[in-house]
């Protein structure tokens, strides 16, 4: 079974050989991030709709955490992905 660390570097590496040119990194960072930020917030809603404050207060502030965590991880393996799709876009698109 496949790991889904490799899934995101491949589809990283994908996504920078078949897009023309550099990819903005620091775009595909900040919108990785923005989306962590958003998921945990989203998170810890749902724990205040549990109706338990100290759910929702774990919740909300693990679930933001967590998802800015991992949306931080997932970034970076895409962008490293990116960056060997670039290297062979330049290497066999010659």
């Amino acid at each position: 079974m496949p790991s889904l660390d490799a899934l995101i570097v491949l589809a990283g590496i994908l996504y920078g050989f078949l897009h023309p040119g550099k990819e903005d990194k620091a775009r595909i960072l900040k919108t990785g991030l923005r989306w962590g930020v958003i998921l945990g917030i989203l998170v810890g809603l749902l724990g205040l709709l549990t109706g338990n404050v100290l759910v929702a207060v774990t919740a909300g502030f693990a679930g933001v955490i967590g998802f800015v965590l991992v949306a931080l991880v997932i970034s970076i393996e895409f962008i490293i992905g990116t960056f060997i799709g670039d290297f062979l876009e330049g290497v066999l698109k010659r």
